[in-house]
């Protein structure tokens, strides 16, 4: 799944949300965040889809998943 980067962060909305969160967290901590903090149900369904189940240490391995489509390096 390709994702568009400067779509899903309109504002700039999408890097503020992740620069704020408690990192560690998994991707279920990450969406209840996301939602709390009222992020746009197309941001949520790409987490959803895209994310990992895994632990994401800082808000750059949260956007280099998203913008590599949910693959990861190995």
């Amino acid at each position: 799944m390709q994702l568009n980067w400067n779509q899903l962060n309109q504002g700039g909305q999408l890097d503020r949300m992740l620069s704020t969160l408690p990192y560690p967290l998994d991707k279920e901590e990450l969406i209840e965040h996301a939602q709390g903090a009222g992020a746009n149900p197309q941001v949520i369904s790409a987490i959803k889809q895209v994310l990992p189940d895994q632990t994401f240490n800082s808000p750059e391995d949260v956007k280099n998943i998203i913008q590599r489509g949910g693959q990861q390096r190995h």
